[in-house]
């Protein structure tokens, strides 16, 4: 080889021998941001955050519809978003914190949770009230604490998993209003909700079986991404065409004398647009999309579990929460299924040898369940492999998961309600 290459080769061996580590801030920026911010949060939630749950207790004459649980979650929506800047989620770690909604039967009595930073208490109190002024609100010590931390064990047994949608995000479930008609008296209506409280009250002493609903407000630019998703869905489900853009001058003239005119064919328009042409069921799923995209959203992660000691612990009471959820379940909506990946159990391995371990890997897998119930975080994290668990929910979906019973049409002896309602002395003369 000429000694020129020769030495070209040697001299760029050096340079690449000195310099390549200058290469590794390009492939290690995710990763440092993630641990950084993993580390910034952490501080942050051991320093300023300050959980308290709170339980809603309501008289037995409840007659408000579904229609103020939306209006509630709206306000709850406006009242904990807090977007940190720049300074306050890179240096100082603040996140964007939320709210969980908790339905949890503990020995077939049956209470309403709701868990969030103290600092928007008041906000919290004064939507709830703004809606159900007789409701009663106190602070109760975190279930989750009232059991074994080293569940599953030699007294207890555990059995759970997380959510997902089954559809995509811009794609809602079915409702309430789907299950109201207009005029409806209060003891005709069709409460969803009546069906997970009659299995809930059926919980024997020694069971418990909890609901965690971990709701996190966007706005902005998340809320902006989901609002073009939506209507790029919205356009495809009406069957519009992309909209052209416009050419040039000159390049109309040139594609004029290249091309020719354009035929009679090609100019005719069609005589009806293509949302005319649309079937009903179509046309339905339209417009659902068009009424989930136009309402505050959260985003939302659902996670149960079942457990209760082994005298008493009946694994098959799993399918109460699924019964539940099959309520909202539609052919022209969404639906939201058990995500395999996070269900309590191990499959048996074609690999014989594989099977000896299956115990301890449905142990760690039950472990690390409860321990993300407890400190109610999400299952995976962005970078390693993504947060499947979670999916967007507005405000109308959100009070149909979760909203306050009335008595009429929820008559539930194990719901933890209020004897008599909460009224404020008169003012007395001086």
């Amino acid at each position: 080889m000429n000694p020129v290459y020769l030495e070209i080769l040697n001299y760029a061996w050096r340079m690449v021998a000195t310099w390549w580590w200058l290469v590794l801030p390009l492939f290690l920026q995710q990763y440092f941001v993630y641990f950084w911010l993993f580390w910034r949060v952490e501080l942050w939630f051991q320093r300023l955050f300050r959980p308290v749950m709170l339980e809603i207790r309501l008289p037995r004459e409840t007659l408000k519809p579904l229609k103020a649980m939306e209006v509630v979650m709206t306000s709850l929506h406006g009242a904990v978003y807090n977007p940190p800047d720049w300074w306050e989620a890179y240096i100082d770690g603040q996140p964007q914190t939320g709210l969980s909604f908790d339905i949890v039967s503990i020995g077939g009595k049956i209470h309403f949770y709701i868990r969030f930073h103290a600092d928007y208490r008041d906000q919290v109190e004064a939507a709830i009230w703004g809606q159900y002024p007789i409701a009663e609100i106190i602070e109760v010590p975190d279930y989750t604490k009232q059991v074994p931390m080293d569940i599953p064990n030699k007294e207890w047994d555990m059995f759970g998993w997380d959510f997902r949608l089954d559809k995509v995000n811009q794609i809602p479930i079915k409702t309430y209003e789907k299950f109201e008609n207009p005029g409806e008296k209060e003891e005709e209506k069709v409460d969803p909700l009546g069906t997970l409280l009659e299995s809930l009250g059926k919980i024997k002493p020694g069971e418990q079986l909890w609901i965690q609903i971990r709701a996190t407000p966007q706005g902005e630019g998340s809320a902006e991404k989901f609002f073009k998703a939506g209507e790029e869905l919205r356009d495809k489900m009406a069957r519009r065409q992309p909209k052209s853009k416009s050419k040039p001058l000159l390049r109309e003239m040139f594609d004029f004398i290249v091309y020719g005119a354009k035929g009679a064919e090609e100019e005719k328009k069609e005589m009806f647009p293509p949302e005319m042409r649309l079937t009903p069921g179509e046309k339905d799923s339209l417009i659902e999309v068009e009424r989930k995209i136009g309402k505050p959203i959260f985003m939302v992660g659902i996670r149960t579990i079942y457990m209760g000691k082994k005298d008493v612990w009946f694994k098959p009471n799993f399918r109460l929460v699924l019964n539940y959820f099959n309520n909202f379940a539609s052919p022209d909506t969404n639906s939201i299924i058990p995500w395999s990946e996070t269900i309590t159990r191990v499959k048996k391995s074609p690999f014989v040898p594989m099977n000896w371990i299956l115990p301890r890997r449905a142990y760690l897998k039950t472990r690390k369940l409860f321990r993300l119930y407890r400190e109610r975080l999400n299952y995976k994290s962005p970078l390693f492999g993504g947060d499947r668990g979670r999916f967007i929910l507005n405000v109308e979906e959100m009070a149909t998961l979760y909203h306050f019973p009335g008595s009429i049409t929820s008559p539930v002896p194990g719901l933890n309600r209020v004897e008599s309602k909460q009224t404020i002395p008169p003012d007395l003369p001086m």
